[in-house]
């Protein structure tokens, strides 16, 4: 292997500035000390943060780099000049942070302009060695990143490899998920060779071969190309699987067990799975109140039979002394009222300490979003009892987000987000949202109290106001109300029940649209809500399903005008399908009912308008509801939505993406659940960016009706689903 060399030896001398700086910052304290000395006066400290600047290293990797430089370095301060120290640790990590993305061999320059204003430049470089004057005060520093080669794998080779197949075997050292294998999907660092060394062992070693080896026994890397070519050896030797397991279990200062049990396994035997047992041996012992219990497992036999090799295990469990709770306490706290927190901890003083469950009272105080950190920290207060403390830091009491996206329809979309936390000190939160599109206004209020009502139940009170221009007419909405919120943790389901008052109206209808029925009215509903996630990611799902839900009961007893019933539901389902594909199928479903006659308990805004890019892709934004005889719009008062989505991956960030999208629809609930079917196929691609995928796609109908576009183009950043 061609020698790549420590960090340092990207860097080149500045010798020469230093010695420059030195005088410079010599000159400077002369000069200050002077103007003081003859009756004149310091100029006051610049109240504006010093200038931290990256280039070289495109848009977004300039940003992700100086915000680990504000993140590690400065703790995200903004100081008023930046020293000596600041600058030397900048450049290492710049270089190592290059190093992992695999620009084994990064330059990087330093512009300096220091607080009296002179320009100093320089290659960061042997600062270790020539460290710069501690003196150094800059108001400004740039640093130039020249990348250099990216290191890629040009062969990777397995030999002896025979358990596991060998794409799953090169998937612990490059990405193979992708139909163009770039080199941004083959990077080569030593340390990743390493990691994909360790967790390949490791997959073997939980197979049962617990004495495998994996060894590389070429690597050659080339420094004029980047090439990486790496061939690795594999020894598996035998399986072993563990006969049988003998649990014996030790009170304090016994030498005979106090309980035996036998289990026979028949597993494959590995470490991890040695210690996933023995920390499920000292859970049970932690329930109890033995929070030292200890266990240790060795091998009593072992014998060969038929290419296996069958251990007999014995796990000794010292469960040490029980203990109780001498005392709760919190720490750290300024704002928030302890009184709060104690109603919120479960452990209690005299009773026999469980670190489990301090554990889970340390996730419920975690839970209610207002602490950076929660720790748990156990005291001795005597012998047999022991004090439980909650170390507690506590978050910003307000953050500001601004939001940002666009969509076919709306266009350009921006916003800002508050959020006040621990208002009073008692965990209550307040948000504030605006948005302003090119075709809509709208603003929501909601004030939280956590855990009102118990664990994982809290209640809230919210506001919304929204003007929306539709493809012909305008909604106006808005109203509030109170509600709760629980999270059902055993069923990871999100479960939300309010009432809701509000006013809906639908006015200045265009020629394109036949508004029917109720176009203004008070509505007061109860309105139900539930989620169920279960997908791997929220904006990039590849394995998983979520189900969603929405139930509104509106009735003139509830205080308003009208009545009806209506429900809206969704489920999709994502699956990976080997070789960078994956398969998504969406189901959608909405029903609206109203009693007795339509045209006088259904609001219009409360009718189903499908089409645009999270629904028929063939047409646009409520373009796919159905028509009257006189082709104008009139909303359905049911749906049914199916969605197939096939998606390859061509790099580790794009994507391409074949759907078909299918919509049953009717414009009366006699119809159910349709009586007109529309269809569409198309395709598009899709780029993964860290606010989510923006989409370009364009569908296609098979199945116009009179009046209706061939198809349509969508560009959004979004999720389909």
């Amino acid at each position: 292997m061609a020698s790549l060399g420590p960090v340092n030896s990207v860097l080149q001398s500045c010798r020469g500035a230093t010695r420059w700086l030195a005088a410079a910052a010599l000159a400077s304290s002369l000069l200050s000390s002077r103007a003081t000395a003859d009756g004149g006066s310091k100029a006051p400290p610049s109240a504006e943060p010093a200038q931290l600047r990256i280039s070289g290293y495109g848009l977004v990797g300039n940003r992700e780099l100086k915000r680990t430089l504000r993140t590690l370095e400065l703790g995200g301060k903004k100081p008023e000049f930046f020293g000596a120290t600041f600058v030397e640790d900048a450049a290492l990590i710049l270089a190592a942070t290059l190093e992992r993305e695999g620009y084994l061999r990064p330059g990087i320059d330093i512009e300096l302009t220091t607080v009296s204003g002179e320009t100093v430049r320089c290659s960061a470089g042997e600062l270790q060695a020539s460290p710069l004057p501690q003196s150094l005060k800059a108001k400004a520093v740039h640093f130039k990143v020249n990348k250099g080669l990216l290191y890629h794998y040009r062969e990777l080779e397995f030999e002896g490899l025979a358990s596991i197949p060998e794409k799953e075997a090169r998937s612990y050292f490059l990405e193979t998920g992708t139909l163009l294998r770039l080199k941004r999907a083959r990077v080569f660092t030593p340390a990743g060779l390493q990691r994909g060394v360790s967790s390949l062992t490791s997959r073997l070693e939980r197979l049962g071969y617990h004495e495998a080896a994996v060894t590389v026994v070429r690597e050659d890397v080339s420094p004029e190309s980047g090439e990486a070519r790496v061939r690795l050896r594999i020894e598996e030797g035998p399986r072993f699987m563990v006969s049988s397991w003998r649990q014996e279990f030790y009170f304090e200062n016994q030498t005979q067990p106090a309980e035996v049990r036998m289990v026979y396994p028949g597993k494959p035997y590995s470490r991890l799975w040695v210690q996933d047992l023995e920390q499920a041996l000292r859970t049970n012992q932690f329930r109890l109140g033995y929070p030292d219990a200890k266990v240790t497992t060795r091998t009593v036999s072992r014998r060969s039979l038929e290419g296996l090799v069958y251990l007999d295990l014995v796990s000794e469990v010292h469960r040490g002394p029980r203990i109780r709770v001498a005392a709760v306490g919190f720490r750290g706290t300024k704002a928030t009222q302890e009184s709060f927190l104690s109603r919120r901890v479960r452990v209690e003083r005299g009773e026999w300490l469980d670190p489990l469950k301090a554990e889970q009272d340390r996730t419920r105080l975690a839970q209610l979003g207002i602490f950076q950190r929660v720790e748990v920290a156990y005291e001795p207060a005597t012998n047999e009892t022991r004090e439980v403390w909650f170390d507690l830091k506590e978050s910003r009491r307000f953050n500001l987000d601004l939001l940002l996206g666009y969509g076919s329809y709306e266009l350009l979309r921006g916003g800002a987000e508050a959020e006040w936390n621990n208002i009073w000190g008692l965990a209550h939160r307040a948000q504030l949202k605006g948005i302003q599109s090119f075709k809509a206004t709208s603003g929501e209020f909601t004030y939280t109290i956590p855990q009102f009502f118990g664990r994982d139940l809290d209640a809230f009170l919210d506001a919304s106001g929204l003007r929306r221009d539709e493809v012909s007419f305008v909604r106006k909405e808005y109203g509030g109300g109170v509600g709760a919120h629980k999270y059902l943790r055993p069923l990871h389901t999100d479960l939300t029940v309010r009432y809701h008052y509000g006013i809906l109206n639908a006015a200045d209808a265009g020629p394109d649209f036949a508004v029917e029925g109720v176009t203004e009215a008070a509505v007061g509903a109860v309105i139900a809500e539930f989620k169920h996630d279960r997908r791997d990611h929220v904006l990039y799902p590849r394995k998983g399903y979520k189900l969603f839900g929405t139930l509104e009961l509106a009735a003139e007893q509830l205080g308003g005008e009208v009545n009806y019933q209506r429900f809206e539901g969704a489920a999709s389902w994502h699956r990976p399908l080997g070789g960078g594909r994956y398969l998504g199928l969406g189901l959608g479903h909405g029903v609206v009912i109203a009693k007795g006659d339509p045209t006088e308990n259904l609001p219009f805004n409360r009718r189903f308008f499908p089409g645009g890019e999270s629904s028929l892709r063939g047409y646009p934004e409520g373009e796919a509801s159905p028509r009257n005889a006189a082709g104008k719009f009139v909303g359905a008062e049911t749906y049914t939505l199916a969605t197939v989505e096939l998606e390859q991956s061509l790099t580790t960030h794009w994507s391409l993406v074949l759907f078909a999208d299918a919509l049953g629809e009717a414009q009366r609930l006699d119809d159910y659940p349709f009586d007109t079917g529309l269809f569409s196929v198309g395709g598009g691609l899709r780029w993964r960016t860290l606010i989510g995928p923006v989409r370009l796609e364009y569908g296609r109908n098979l199945n116009p009706r009179e009046g209706d576009p061939s198809g349509t183009l969508h560009f959004s950043l979004g999720f389909p689903f």
